[in-house]
């Protein structure tokens, strides 16, 4: 036979899960359990700040102290906690911090560079850019089909 002999090029897939940020292999030991504090019943909001009792918006830019889950504003954490570096009895360094990042919106604005620009032009009936002088638009189906009497 005059065909080449085909090669094994397959490999098996890796099934390790990697951090989106580092690319390192996630390990369970690395996960940290999120602690949000509730707001009391009778005000406005879901979850607030524990120690400035600021409750949380969407534009809030918050921080997960490591060594105990908890959630903090990023001014609240500049302010009281890196200074001293201690949070409730526990030494808290700058990696023991995780900047939690907002979800997009989907607003182009506010998504900044995740926005992505695309022009498409439709042509033929009806779009505005085609030339209809002479031809009627007839009655169409659910379907597309085009019914002419």
């Amino acid at each position: 036979s005059q065909a080449p002999e085909a090669k094994d090029l397959m490999t098996k897939p890796d099934t390790a899960t990697y951090c989106p940020a580092s690319g390192k292999k996630l390990r369970l030991k690395d996960c940290v359990a999120v602690k949000f504090t509730q707001v009391p019943e009778g005000e406005s909001g879901r979850f607030m700040d524990p120690i400035t009792k600021d409750t949380f918006t969407n534009t809030s830019r918050l921080v997960v102290i490591a060594p105990t889950g908890d959630v903090l504003l990023e001014e609240t954490y500049k302010t009281c906690v890196k200074p001293d570096g201690h949070f409730k009895g526990k030494k808290v360094g700058e990696k023991d911090v995780v900047k939690l990042q907002s979800g997009g919106t989907g607003f182009a604005g506010r998504d900044g560079d995740k926005a992505q620009v695309k022009k498409h032009f439709h042509l033929g009936p009806g779009s505005g850019r085609a030339d209809l002088r002479g031809q009627h638009q007839g009655p169409r189906s659910h379907f597309g089909l085009q019914f002419y009497n």
